[in-house]
């Protein structure tokens, strides 16, 4: 699909610690509003933060601050320990990421293998007691935040605003959705609602929910044995098959059935 950034809704609804091992792993650009790390344990990969891109190699750190846009893309395969930061396990350090955050790309390998430990123990305990857990991650960040150089946060005016809309997007983008109807329920002039969503996502609010109804139509379909496309359309919101076709012609260059079979 066209790399439209979409909010991950789950991560901040768990609001806990999420640490994982991944590999090869092509993700399209997405935010949330935790902070998250990906240690680079081999091969390389093409980083993406806000307007930043980098690559990463084994022993670099890629550092992503709350509701920073990113995105990874194998060069040609790596693997990575991943953390995922919720809000309540962050307490310790959420004051210093107000104001001032680290860079995107954390590339002095000999330090970095110095916190490879936490990491790997991390990895080993992922039952242990939350306490634990935060310990491991109070380590890391205070080491980080120790040694690199400190950034300005860029500030993110209305950015709970914007979240809402896209929470609202994904519990109603089967519904008929409009500019009026989402600028109506938050409370916005149409014409400053419509700037305030386009400066954020880099795409048009109708651009967007058709996105979204086409990934989540997709992802649907993949998981039926014999999709009916037309009952699929019209369940996932839009108004006719033109609509849905002009849509998902943006994303695929593919017909609905050649993409329906991957698995």
């Amino acid at each position: 699909m066209k790399n439209i950034p979409y909010y991950e809704l789950n991560h901040d609804k768990a609001d806990s610690v999420e640490f994982f091992r991944a590999n090869n792993s092509d993700t399209k650009p997405h935010f949330h509003r935790c902070i998250e790390i990906l240690y680079i344990t081999g091969g390389s990969v093409a980083c993406r933060v806000n307007e930043e891109s980098f690559s990463c190699e084994k022993d670099e750190i890629m550092f992503v601050h709350k509701c920073g846009v990113h995105s990874l893309v194998p060069t040609p395969h790596y693997a990575d320990f991943v953390i995922i930061i919720g809000p309540r396990y962050s307490s310790d350090f959420a004051s210093i990421f107000q104001t001032k955050t680290l860079p995107a790309h954390l590339a002095d390998k000999a330090f970095n293998r110095t916190l490879l430990p936490h990491f790997k123990a991390l990895n080993r305990q992922k039952n242990a007691p939350d306490l634990v857990k935060k310990g491991y991650i109070n380590i890391i960040i205070g080491s980080l935040l120790d040694h690199y150089e400190r950034m300005p946060v860029t500030p993110t005016p209305n950015i709970g605003t914007i979240v809402a809309a896209l929470n609202y997007i994904d519990d109603h983008y089967r519904e008929p959705l409009s500019l009026e109807r989402l600028s109506a329920v938050f409370g916005y002039n149409k014409y400053y609602f419509s700037r305030l969503f386009n400066t954020y996502i880099g795409e048009s609010l109708n651009g967007y929910i058709n996105a979204v109804r086409v990934r989540n139509l997709v992802s649907e379909a993949k998981k039926m044995e014999n999709p009916n496309l037309s009952e699929l359309v019209f369940a996932h919101g839009f108004d006719s098959m033109t609509t849905f076709y002009r849509n998902f012609s943006k994303y695929y260059d593919r017909p609905p059935t050649e993409v329906f079979q991957e698995r």
